[in-house]
């Protein structure tokens, strides 16, 4: 039996009775998921189970064209767009690189955006970055052609809508999808990486269209770059600044007075900008701060904000917060920004391939939930990283919510693109298809067959020795 089919029937059996959803079949899969095979069970299992949950997500709307969604409930913030939701769109991008056909239908959810700029700035995100990047991998940068001048229109509204008086950019928890953190609100680590990342990717958008424009965003991001490294970063970690005295800003929670006046508590927040590699080399000795029990390791995840700050899971009746609980849509961007550190190649990194190894597995390990009595493949909204308890499940089920399933199979996070393009380390570094695996002794062995690439399709192994990537076609 094909190892997808045989996972495919599992998670069909897992949700026996439950709604069917046009994509998620195993027709559909089985030509679009490059295979992978691992002597870490868990990291096979997960990949498949998200390829299986990813493909729910393709939604056919009332237009006639396709989003992806990011829960398969009906949320009534995401009512007038018929549920896609912009926070996660970067996510959705590099999940859906590596599925070999289904082109068509991330063109149509881009013109969505692109058709509804309004909704797309409703979150911070890097949607010009991941979608260059998304390009990039799939050769196919015709479709974008005509898109460049709505581009510039959405980066032009992002930029000036949340620049602070400092000429840096100012936001809010809620926006960056966190309702509630320690740090609140300020010149956050996210939204600055972000205008970076959307001025980047629009300026090598532009570049590959030979747009003259190219240069005015290729400087605009490498200033803001130099200003994210001498401002945000202060001593030994990129922190949520504060606003200039009196300024003013919209906040998500009016009546939440911030609880930490200084806004210095380290949050995993502060890798954002490794994501995009913005760090300079003196600046990755932060990266330690993952491997401490005390800061950000937990059992289950890293944890969103340090454990030895005193408001660590301060007490708040709400369902989302991001002050403690391990959040897979931030792990997501941690374990990039912790591929982009390896792979820098930086001396003296605090940080080692068995150390992301780690992370992905333990990553892995934490989608799951036990009910009645069986344990199974789970992904939600945020978890404990003591207990591995899903959080938000718990909050609304205890509070009589009828939506306390709202998070089941939630697609706000990725795991294939986390698989394929670090662990399997197929990549595309100028222009070019380039192979760099974080190979580690905790992942014995692992196989990935049929994986495209700039129109190239490629098998990768790696047998505990030697690692090869031959080209099939």
């Amino acid at each position: 039996m094909d190892i997808l089919e045989k996972y495919y029937q599992k998670f069909k059996e897992y949700d026996r009775g439950e709604k069917e959803y046009e994509k998620c079949n195993y027709d559909f899969l089985s030509e679009n998921l490059p295979r992978f095979y691992s002597s870490e069970k868990s990291l096979e299992e997960i990949y498949y189970f998200r390829a299986y949950t990813f493909a729910k997500h393709f939604k056919k709307i009332s237009s006639g064209e396709y989003v992806i969604t990011e829960f398969l409930t009906d949320v009534p913030w995401a009512t007038q767009t018929e549920g896609a939701i912009s926070c996660s769109v970067g996510h959705h991008l590099n999940e859906a690189r590596w599925f070999k056909r289904a082109d068509e239908y991330v063109k149509q959810y881009v013109n969505f955006w692109l058709n509804h700029i309004e909704d797309l700035l409703c979150y911070n995100n890097w949607f010009c970055y991941a979608l260059f990047e998304y390009a990039e991998y799939t050769d196919n940068f015709e479709f974008l052609r005509g898109s460049l001048d709505k581009l510039i229109e959405y980066f032009t509204l992002f930029e000036k809508r949340n620049r602070a008086e400092c000429g840096l950019y100012k936001g809010v928890d809620n926006y960056d999808g966190m309702e509630l953190s320690i740090s609140s609100y300020g010149l956050r680590p996210t939204i600055n990486s972000y205008v970076y990342a959307n001025a980047y990717g629009l300026y090598r958008l532009l570049e590959k269209f030979k747009d003259e424009r190219a240069d005015y965003y290729k400087n605009f991001a490498a200033a803001l770059k130099d200003r994210i490294n001498d401002e945000l970063f202060v001593k030994d970690f990129f922190y949520n600044r504060p606003l200039n005295p009196g300024e003013k800003i919209d906040r998500f929670f009016p009546e939440f007075s911030n609880p930490a006046l200084d806004r210095n508590a380290k949050e995993l927040i502060g890798y954002v900008p490794f994501y995009f590699d913005v760090p300079t080399k003196d600046k990755y000795d932060c990266l330690k701060y993952l491997k401490d029990e005390k800061i950000f390791k937990q059992k289950y995840g890293y944890s969103t904000a340090d454990k030895s700050n005193p408001l660590f899971n301060f007490k708040f009746e709400h369902a989302c917060l991001w002050n403690g609980p391990v959040w897979p849509y931030a792990t997501s961007q941690t374990l990039k920004a912790l591929a982009n550190a390896l792979n820098s190649h930086a001396e003296n990194l605090p940080v080692t391939n068995a150390d992301y190894a780690e992370a992905l597995i333990t990553y892995a390990k934490s989608q799951h939930i036990v009910i009645n009595g069986v344990k199974r493949p789970w992904i939600d909204e945020d978890l404990d990283g003591d207990t591995g308890e899903w959080i938000a499940r718990k909050f609304l089920s205890t509070s009589g919510r009828e939506d306390y399933l709202r998070g089941k199979d939630y697609n706000h996070s990725c795991f294939i693109d986390h698989v394929i393009n670090e662990l399997c380390g197929v990549t595309v570094k100028d222009g070019k298809v380039k192979f760099e695996p974080l190979l580690s002794p905790l992942v014995k062995s692992f196989s990935l067959v049929g994986v495209k690439v700039k129109n190239e399709v490629y098998d990768v192994d790696y047998d505990g020795v030697n690692f090869t990537a031959e080209k099939k076609s």
